[in-house]
């Protein structure tokens, strides 16, 4: 008899809830975040969203082997308790999720940080396959990064090994990130850090995004396709910053294959050559080329990989 699991992916501008089995999506919900407004005020959306899915699918919660969630700080997977948080969610350290989900399903539960879990769902079902021996990171309102060290998750004592490259400094004297350290690539390289970069250009005024009134990269990377000066020059220290990123990661983590994930893969041709191209002349690797690839599962890497943990105890 095939069994279920719901995957929870707590984004900083989408939740996005999946039923899943046999690592695969069958359906999938998208709810908008209310990130700065705390965990507390998302859970009743994410009790309907949960309930609205079971409806649609017509399954009862016995058919469900558990719920597993993807948060964006530092998670104690052990004790099933959010450790840190980064201006999201800012609440969740004193709420418990574990029994709130026991409360509404009498269901079992897993938690983790949301780069890791894409990063298991790359491993185990996308781009990452063929290797024991990766990185990924995720671009988007933030920085995330994970990495799988010869077939094992990195956590690390405290919970926050792997999980922390968007805060590693690319700028030692540079700008104030939201986490309170100076110059991290996050404060460069996330779509947080984009609108405050077009307001403080001196043509950004006249430039396609500002203009258009949106911050987002998929703007950002229309309007350099256009030839936007302002455009073009934002994107390529965007691309600047995150290839740096990628090859701190290959430095510090030693993989075969980095994939990358986020928003901004909706543009992958414009990233990853571009990136492949900096690793190659500048990653230090003797032994060969680190392969730069796109995540396959862009959206669903987070709940694929939180459920694949949830079901086999990783």
């Amino acid at each position: 008899m095939k069994k279920y699991s719901i995957g929870i992916d707590l984004g900083g501008t989408r939740i996005k809830i999946g039923l899943v089995a046999e690592g695969a999506v069958l359906s999938k919900r998208v709810l908008s975040a209310n990130a700065a407004g705390g965990l507390q005020s998302n859970l009743d959306n994410l009790k309907n969203g949960i309930n609205q899915l079971l409806d649609e699918s017509g399954l009862q919660v016995a058919s469900l082997n558990g719920i597993g969630l993807a948060f964006p700080g530092i998670v104690d997977p052990e004790r099933k308790k959010i450790l840190s948080t980064n201006d999201k969610y800012n609440d969740a350290v004193k709420i418990d999720m574990e029994a709130w989900i026991k409360n509404l399903w009498e269901l079992p539960f897993f938690l983790d940080n949301d780069a890791r879990m894409a990063a298991v769902g790359e491993w185990k079902f996308g781009a990452g396959q063929h290797t024991d021996n990766l990185v990924a990171m995720t671009i988007g309102t933030g920085i995330g990064t994970a990495a799988i060290i010869e077939g094992k998750l990195l956590r690390g004592k405290h919970f926050q090994a792997g999980c922390l490259g968007g805060h590693f400094s690319i700028q030692y004297n540079g700008r104030l990130c939201n986490c309170g350290n100076i110059g991290c690539a996050e404060a460069y390289g996330s779509s947080w850090s984009l609108k405050e970069r077009l307001r403080t250009s001196p043509d950004a005024p006249e430039s396609i995004p500002a203009t258009a009134g949106v911050h987002d990269f998929a703007s950002l990377f229309k309007a350099a396709k256009k030839n936007d000066p302002v455009a073009r020059k934002i994107q390529q220290e965007y691309l600047d910053v995150w290839a740096a990123t990628v090859i701190n990661l290959i430095h510090a983590y030693d993989p075969d294959t980095v994939v990358l994930g986020g928003g901004v893969m909706n543009s992958p041709q414009e990233v990853i050559p571009y990136i492949t191209n900096k690793v190659k002349n500048h990653a230090w690797c003797p032994w060969g080329e680190v392969q730069i690839e796109p995540s396959r599962l862009l959206s669903d890497a987070g709940i694929l990989g939180v459920v694949y943990c949830l079901e086999n105890g990783i």
